[in-house]
């Protein structure tokens, strides 16, 4: 009996474009020697050249940018490894690389003896001479295409061999490319080296068996698309923009918010390049996927930026955003008492944001609820409501950057790092009378000019709105005003700062013009840039583009005992 612990694996099912190479991934398992995997065969016998290679990624640090990162690609062959060049960390999978001649269609593969179905698919270049070229135009509007702070955010895509195809889709280069071809009696296929490639626009992989491979996912998806047009262009359409959208944020940024389960994703590709499959049938699946993505998403900007001038309740900023290419109408409510938005039209592939009373209930969280088509979003509203009480209020939940996979799974990724870049804060009050802040950094690099904390105090738009950045390299620097560098007359920041190994620490008097309500209310935001250039910030996560961070409101009456006047 085979043992399944031991063997080579196929992952997944194979799918061969014809007149292009083959890079088929593998699982070695049970300690199965590279080297022993051998040539493949067709099932008439002959021996197709085949080359082994190890496909390895050193990942990105993830929450560091809207996307997933691209990581640090490289492909090696078996005595690269056997040698000793793989990196620590570096993650990876096994690869063989063939080029199948023209007449194996039909054809298994045998590979270590076992032998695989192969699902053939056409040359892309016919299917490109039969299919009308709507099937790959990009579903971005010229606007966007040319927008460099959009080519930014998206770089992870074009540098991943397994992603750039939605790079391609996005500016409308994902058509097949007719190249010249060679073919030998024999029914091997030579290609002369290609030219013409807009190498600005999707660039190249660092070595000839990832763009091999990157090309292979960019032939299936050209394929998958062109069928799925075949069948029903509308829903192809449908399928293209969703694949590709971009969300207009406001103030000139634009973001991706297209749908990161990969495994929905393949399931996509797999189902609209299967043969079985009708044109009806694939139509159908593609528009099951279609029904099973988010069409909005909504978040909390700021839980209490400032008060409502009538009933002194705090007024909370939602944003919503509708990434759907129809409008649709939206609102904003208190769940307990406070007030509403008007209910609005939401622009399509467009976030707005939106201002809500809360009421305060004392042991109960705000909730908010937005209302976005037919999907509705609950938001809890903690930093409206918190207390500040002996021995202090505890700042230690930052949060890092909004990336577009926690954003779409509505949970904010924890700062990274680790507890040696903890953050760490404590609000309390001096037997004296007066607030004061203590926050603590732990970092590796006290010395970093990138190392600072910004603390947002007061109510926005008022005398008190006061922006304080401390850094263990330099004076304090104060904002005022949003972001004017303009410290009030006479006003000078009373603060301590102390490095220790391994951090660093600081402790301020909260300004008295900061504090509202007769010394009762204090609205209060912390924002941590680290040595290595990462931000996290609370009591709100922030988009990467976001210039400043959320406040909370903290009640101060209820301090009581030492230190009440």
């Amino acid at each position: 009996m085979d043992d399944p612990r031991f063997g080579v694996f196929v992952s997944g099912r194979i799918d061969a474009v014809l007149g292009t190479p083959l890079v088929i991934l593998i699982e070695l398992a049970g300690d199965f020697p590279a080297e022993d995997v051998g040539p493949v065969t067709l099932d008439d016998g002959r021996e197709l050249e085949t080359r082994m290679y190890w496909l390895g990624v050193i990942p990105g640090e993830p929450g560091e940018s809207w996307l997933l990162p691209s990581g640090d690609w490289t492909a090696r062959t078996v005595d690269e490894v056997a040698s000793g060049s793989v990196p620590r960390g570096e993650v990876g999978t096994w690869a063989l690389v063939i080029d199948p001649p023209i007449d194996a269609v039909g054809q298994g593969l045998w590979i270590a003896g076992q032998r695989r179905t192969v699902n053939w698919l056409p040359d892309p270049a016919v299917v490109a001479s039969r299919v009308s070229s709507r099937a790959w135009l990009s579903p971005l509007p010229p606007v966007m295409r040319e927008s460099s702070k959009l080519r930014y955010i998206v770089e992870p895509e074009r540098a991943s061999p397994f992603r750039r195809w939605r790079y391609k889709l996005m500016v409308g280069e994902l058509s097949p490319v007719v190249e010249r071809r060679v073919v030998d009696l024999d029914g091997n296929v030579r290609r002369p080296q290609r030219f013409g490639d807009i190498e600005w626009t999707t660039g190249r992989m660092t070595s000839s068996v990832l763009e091999t491979l990157a090309r292979q996912q960019e032939s299936k998806w050209a394929i998958a698309l062109a069928r799925l047009d075949q069948a029903d262009d509308e829903l192809a359409e449908e399928v293209r923009r969703r694949l590709c959208a971009v969300v207009d944020f406001g103030a000139g940024e634009l973001a991706p918010v297209w749908p990161v389960q990969q495994e929905g994703i393949d399931r996509l590709l797999s189902d609209m390049l299967d043969q079985q499959l009708g044109s009806r049938e694939r139509a159908r699946r593609a528009r099951i996927w279609l029904d099973e993505q988010q069409t909005s998403i909504a978040w909390v900007v700021s839980d209490a930026p400032r008060a409502d001038g009538a009933s002194g309740q705090p007024r909370t900023v939602i944003a919503a955003a509708n990434i759907d290419y129809g409008s649709k109408l939206t609102s904003v409510s208190s769940l307990i008492g406070g007030e509403s938005s008007d209910l609005s039209t939401l622009a399509p592939l467009t976030a707005r944001a939106y201002e809500v009373t809360n009421r305060v209930r004392t042991g109960e969280t705000p909730i908010v609820i937005a209302r976005v088509g037919e999907e509705e979003h609950r938001l809890s509203v903690g930093g409206a409501s918190l207390v500040a009480t002996p021995p202090g209020l505890r700042i230690d939940q930052l949060a890092g950057d909004w990336t577009l996979a926690s954003m779409l799974a509505g949970a904010p990724s924890a700062s990274a790092g680790g507890e040696s870049w903890h953050t760490r804060a404590l609000l309390y009050r001096e037997p004296a009378g007066r607030w004061m802040l203590y926050v603590q950094c732990g970092t590796q690099n006290n010395s970093s000019s990138e190392e600072r904390v910004r603390i947002t105090l007061g109510a926005e738009g008022s005398p008190g709105d006061l922006v304080i950045e401390l850094s263990p390299v330099r004076e304090a620097i104060v904002e005022v005003g949003g972001g004017v560098l303009n410290a009030p007359a006479g006003f000078d920041p009373e603060v301590e700062i102390d490095t220790f190994p391994g951090g660093w620490s600081a402790r301020l008097v909260v300004p008295e013009r900061a504090i509202e309500s007769r010394g009762d209310m204090l609205r209060i935001g912390l924002e941590r840039h680290d040595a290595l250039a990462r931000r996290s910030a609370w009591p709100r996560a922030m988009l990467p583009w976001q210039g400043s961070c959320a406040r909370a409101a903290v009640d101060l009456s209820k301090w009581g005992g030492i230190g009440t006047r």
